[in-house]
């Protein structure tokens, strides 16, 4: 019997130095951990120069930008990547040109923005930081379509290599800015600035142009697989983001400031973890047509090879938080330790619910993913400002409460489930 054990066990570790999503996911998560290592570094700047409240007026123009670029991850992208061969060309021909009127609208709706809160908050730079943030979106059109081509060749080194170049550029600046005394700006002008570095890296990482030979898809069949993806992701920015926002209603932007600082000293590493999961899953999930293996056995065993273990990784930090807070950025801070530890354990929550949102996105049941992500946001959000009259510690744990058992009610019918086969031929793969 120990014998069989050790072969099951030698074999396990064979496939999991074999495996191709393993293998990404620690490109990804070597750059979202250098990104990640980096932005405790700056924290720790930022946490000796800057109060609560400046922290509080960055956090109310990031996350504005945070929720208006959610409408770039908007399923042109995924359609892009889960493209079969012969019609792979046209629609990233259709997807380039849907992508610019995207970001266009975007510049103009978050420069709006920003002029309105010209008005609502006139003793700060806040509109004038989310003006300012607009720029980036007429930038991103021109390397999108790489991007999505480097993500369907699961080419996550080469990804690993861009991302962490920007963010490590990105928290360098802030670094700099912020010991030259420029406060909130010093959170807000790196974005801008650190942007022409992922547009040069993902252009020559692929080299992508329109094919003028292949023609344009169907835009109502990209849409139709498309927007539940973006329903779907809204849901998501709104889980996000829109708990600091409720936060700052509800306690003010002194307590917003605490609050951010405690979601970025606490889940900044274990949520790259999670993004770098789901930028490694996809595609993963998506090449089952290709060789023929089942979804769901690719499912399974991400779950297994790559979720659980990082799971652990917020459960470490949860434990730890209490020692590491105040040793790190400050005795100053070491009221916000329990906070941080609190917030972590909402970790793996998100991390089964992302999850399994991705294994619908990648069978085709894009409208099931946005039910999902929809019903997991309520469970996350509609606690806090019901709890938020017994102070910001017992909403955040009512958050992280219902952000739980909403995952497991929500993600334990369909973790063995086999969704009904949909060919992408039927939703985005029929030449135009």
């Amino acid at each position: 019997m120990f014998t069989a054990a050790q072969t099951r066990l030698s074999q396990s570790v064979r496939l999991l130095g074999q495996s191709r999503l393993v293998r990404n996911l620690g490109w990804m998560t070597a750059a979202e951990t250098v990104s990640r290592l980096g932005r405790i570094a700056t924290a720790i700047i930022l946490a000796r120069t800057i109060d609560m409240t400046t922290f509080g007026v960055a956090a109310m123009a990031i996350t504005v930008f945070e929720l208006t670029r959610i409408f770039t991850e908007n399923g042109i992208g995924a359609a892009v990547i889960r493209a079969p061969d012969e019609t792979v060309a046209a629609i990233a021909n259709t997807a380039h040109r849907m992508m610019w009127i995207v970001c266009i609208g975007l510049s103009v709706l978050q420069a709006g923005v920003g002029l309105v809160a010209l008005h609502l908050f006139p003793d700060t730079d806040i509109g004038w930081m989310i003006f300012a943030l607009s720029g980036v979106y007429l930038v991103m059109p021109f390397g999108l379509v790489h991007a999505y081509m480097l993500i369907r060749a699961e080419r996550m080194k080469r990804l690993a290599v861009i991302a962490s170049s920007q963010t490590l550029a990105d928290h360098l600046l802030t670094a700099v800015l912020a010991l030259s005394g420029f406060g909130a700006w010093s959170i807000v002008l790196p974005k801008i600035l650190t942007t022409p570095i992922w547009l040069f890296g993902v252009r020559h990482g692929k080299p992508w142009k329109r094919d003028a030979h292949t023609g344009y898809h169907q835009v109502w069949q990209i849409l139709q697989f498309s927007v539940p993806v973006l329903l779907s992701e809204l849901a998501v920015a709104a889980r996000e983001q829109c708990d600091k926002l409720l936060i700052s209603a509800f306690f003010g932007l002194e307590v917003l400031g605490l609050y951010y600082f405690a979601f970025n000293a606490g889940l900044g590493l274990s949520t790259a973890l999670n993004r770098a999961l789901n930028a490694a899953l996809y595609p993963f999930l998506c090449a089952t047509e290709k060789d023929g293996t089942s979804l769901e056995a690719r499912f399974r065993r991400a779950l297994l090879l790559a979720a659980l273990p990082l799971a652990g990784v917020y459960c470490a930090q949860a434990a730890g938080a209490l020692i590491y807070v105040p040793m790190l950025f400050g005795t100053n801070w070491t009221h916000a330790a329990p906070l941080v530890a609190l917030l972590c354990l909402g970790g793996p929550a998100r991390l089964l619910l992302d999850s399994v949102r991705i294994y619908w996105r990648a069978s085709g049941h894009t409208a099931h993913e946005f039910k999902l992500s929809l019903a997991f946001a309520a469970g996350t959000l509609l606690p806090i400002p019901m709890f938020a009259v017994y102070g910001l510690y017992a909403a955040s744990a009512a958050s992280i409460a219902g952000a739980t058992l909403a995952a497991l009610l929500l993600a334990r019918p369909h973790l063995f489930a086999k969704p009904r086969p949909i060919k992408l031929a039927s939703q985005i793969g029929d030449p135009a």
